[in-house]
């Protein structure tokens, strides 16, 4: 059955560095004064494994949080889409070693197969994974490396669930999409300058290049990374934070007429001129260093805004401030919306 509504609901939680102020006594010619430094860190905790799973745990807290809420409309004929922001999944080291990776999106799949979740598609924030240069184990290898740091090769993507599937291990295949970011934000890393305890320096970051040369979004396999995909006979426009604001979707070369437009980021807001729906479309946004979340019905004229319930996530029992830096953040629950 084609669904005939939409409903939002945004996980709204801080991902951004957590910031500390460091002081220090200095003595100059007028005597004694405090000098205060502002520090970034990555949060995490120190085994992979570890930070991965209360994550996931975090997660399941907020979805079954939003699956409890009495604003949600059970109907099967209503889509619910469940959104986090970027930089979710990052870690101790502001990024994930490719095993680990895999490692999470196992967990995530495992998460959301129950068929409780069949009319529910979730966007787990982003996951940042990092590959990095092999280095000698010579005295003058470990010396050239200390002194001239190699680059790191990071990758900044969501992965896009439907959940329900069961056993059905190929369907989760198949309702499961992967969109690269393509565009690296000044923002995205934590400057060499300004941190603290380690993790990757944003000058040492090279950003993956998108393998799509063609400039047509529409995605040929569902882990590509390009920016539209077809689910249940909807159209969906994804765009990770800065994508958003250059315009990838508009930009696009033979753009297909979208139903449903999605950015998640860190440090951004919805650009009017960058909606990429056609008219009648919807649009969420979330945004995890303050800016909020939307949810948008696109007419022409004007863009209607609608507003959310807010509840709190209940997360007893995860290492919340160990992982983020504000708490599990809240929920807002959008009524549902009719589709074009």
């Amino acid at each position: 059955m084609p669904y005939k509504k939409v409903q939002f609901v945004a996980h709204l939680i801080f991902t951004g560095p957590d910031v500390v102020i460091e002081r220090e006594f200095v003595t100059s010619l007028f005597g004694k004064s405090v000098r205060t430094t502002a520090k970034q860190r990555y949060l995490g905790l120190d085994k992979p494994e570890d930070d991965i799973a209360e994550r996931v745990k975090l997660v399941g807290c907020a979805i079954d949080a939003a699956r409890a809420s009495t604003q949600i409309d059970t109907s099967d004929e209503t889509l619910k889409i469940f959104m986090m922001p970027e930089f979710f999944f990052r870690g101790k080291t502001g990024a994930y070693e490719m095993d680990d990776v895999q490692t999470l999106v196992d967990k995530l799949h495992a998460l959301v197969a129950d068929a409780k979740w069949k009319n529910w598609l979730f966007v787990f924030g982003t996951i940042v994974g990092k590959s990095e240069q092999v280095i000698g184990t010579s005295l003058l290898a470990q010396l050239i490396a200390k002194l001239f740091p190699p680059d790191t090769e990071a990758y900044n993507y969501s992965l896009i669930q439907k959940g329900g599937f069961g056993n059905d291990k190929e369907l989760g295949q198949r309702t499961a999409f992967a969109v690269l970011k393509e565009k690296k934000s000044g923002i995205d890393f934590i400057r060499a300058g300004t941190m603290k305890d380690g993790g990757i320096a944003l000058e040492r970051v090279k950003h993956l290049a998108p393998s799509n040369t063609t400039r047509s979004e529409s995605q040929h396999r569902n882990y590509d990374g390009s920016s539209v995909f077809t689910l249940d006979g909807l159209i969906f426009g994804f765009e990770i934070c800065l994508d958003h604001l250059v315009g990838r979707l508009r930009k696009s070369r033979n753009l297909a007429p979208i139903d449903v437009q999605l950015i998640p980021s860190c440090g951004a807001e919805v650009d009017p001129l960058n909606i990429a729906v056609k008219p009648g479309g919807l649009v969420l946004h979330c945004d995890g260093l303050g800016w909020g979340c939307d949810a948008q019905a696109v007419t022409l004229p004007p863009v209607v805004a609608v507003p959310a319930e807010i509840l709190p996530v209940n997360a007893v029992g995860v290492r919340v401030a160990d992982i983020f830096a504000r708490g599990a953040g809240d929920l807002h629950v959008f009524p549902a919306l009719a589709l074009p």
